[in-house]
């Protein structure tokens, strides 16, 4: 895709990058959106199992939190790193598709933020009434730095992205954990 763009490249390319026949990826896919939308959700599914290796980590409740929104941004942009150019004309075909995905992501990745809220909420650290909720809040707000959300030159700049991600965490982070503006 980062050669070709996602319209041009064929699922004879993808065969020859894979270095097997063209009938082999029919076996396990039936078409280059197929493809495509395996790809995003091996992404994602990278970035759920690293989220839930910090919540099982030492780390203290606050930092959990911290790090598991900054993962299930940052691997999806570093994921797309090198074909961000034709990023936005493989949503254009696979967004219907995806949207659908999509909602089973979000809802792992809200249950999985909904634990470390209810853990920092009965350890006091969070000054908040439903952490279902906050949780869904959560991943709203950051989910304007997931790479479809961004522009072609914004995702061309990871670096930028990190430090725009890290300061709209910790202002998320200072409201949930505020107890005079929650009073």
């Amino acid at each position: 895709m980062s050669r070709y763009g996602f319209r041009k490249m064929t699922m004879e390319d993808i065969a020859k990058e894979a270095r097997v026949g063209r009938r082999t990826i029919y076996l396990y896919f039936k078409n280059k959106e197929d493809v495509a939308l395996s790809s995003i959700g091996r992404v994602v599914e990278l970035a759920e199992a690293h989220m839930k290796e910090i919540l099982d980590s030492d780390l203290g409740t606050v930092d959990k939190l911290r790090q598991m929104l900054a993962e299930r941004v940052m691997r999806r942009v570093r994921a797309v790193a090198g074909y961000h150019e034709s990023l936005d004309e493989l949503f254009e075909v696979v967004r219907p598709a995806y949207i659908e995905r999509r909602k089973q992501y979000f809802t792992i990745e809200k249950d999985l933020i909904t634990r470390i809220l209810a853990t920092g909420k009965s350890e006091g650290h969070f000054t908040i009434a439903d952490p279902e909720a906050s949780a869904f809040a959560l991943l709203h707000a950051t989910n304007a730095y997931l790479p479809y959300s961004l522009s072609v030159k914004e995702l061309g700049n990871p670096d930028q992205i990190q430090q725009q991600l890290t300061a709209m965490v910790e202002l998320l982070i200072l409201g949930l954990t505020n107890r005079t503006a929650a009073a």
